[in-house]
């Protein structure tokens, strides 16, 4: 019970928890509406769909690797800094691409997929979990270390898993109107997300740096 005691006592714990909260509601995922815009708009095949799922799992990994080789060491902070920045370049890629301006810049569309939303998507993925894997292990208490980075990655999924589609699910109901049938809309859903990507500077204060992480387990150590 001791554990347990030092964990509720511990804010960063519930700093992250409300970063993971306020980024599911800041930060609306658009995923499906995505998917029809690709197969009914765009005419992607379903073998190209997949062509580009397996890219992006391999940029993933060189993600993966650039943490391993250059960032680790880093400040989390820094690091979802960067990956907020990257979010944005991502998000307005994303526009121009349903507004379909890459094809009146002469880049077609499987170019332009694989070298903005795929690569993007992908190494900011990396950006993401990682880092929040890495600072999850850091104030994870002692004693109590499986109970509570299960619930700890079980809030961050609640975040990207749930909270993210149902709020995008709910600006497009309440809002944009868009469905698999009228794909209209799809651009404005596209512009809301680039928007809300910069909602992610004003989370970043509630990320506990590394000196504090460290400073919390000395005074609780004593």
């Amino acid at each position: 019970m001791r554990g347990i005691g030092w964990a509720i006592k511990r804010w960063e714990i519930y700093f992250v928890l409300i970063y993971f909260i306020l980024d599911g509601l800041t930060n609306p995922s658009f995923a499906d509406f995505t998917y029809y815009f690709l197969m009914n708009v765009v005419g992607l095949s379903k073998l190209w769909f997949a062509i580009l799922t397996l890219i992006g799992q391999v940029c993933m990994l060189i993600g993966v690797v650039i943490y391993e080789l250059a960032l680790k060491s880093t400040e989390v902070r820094t690091i979802l800094l960067i990956n907020v920045i990257l979010v944005i370049i991502g998000a307005w890629a994303s526009y121009m691409f349903a507004m379909r301006w890459n094809l009146e810049m002469g880049i077609s569309d499987y170019a332009f997929l694989i070298f903005t939303d795929v690569v993007f998507g992908a190494i900011t993925t990396a950006f993401n979990l990682l880092p929040i894997m890495t600072l999850l292990a850091r104030i994870t208490p002692k004693r109590i270390e499986g109970t509570m980075f299960a619930f700890l990655t079980g809030v961050s999924n609640l975040d990207q898993g749930v909270i993210q589609p149902l709020m995008g699910a709910w600006i497009n109901s309440q809002f944009v109107g868009v469905t698999k049938d009228d794909l209209s809309g799809y651009p404005t859903l596209m512009l809301i997300s680039f928007f809300t990507a910069f909602l992610g500077f004003a989370l970043l204060p509630l990320v506990p740096k590394k000196a504090d992480i460290e400073e919390s387990n000395a005074e609780r150590a004593i």
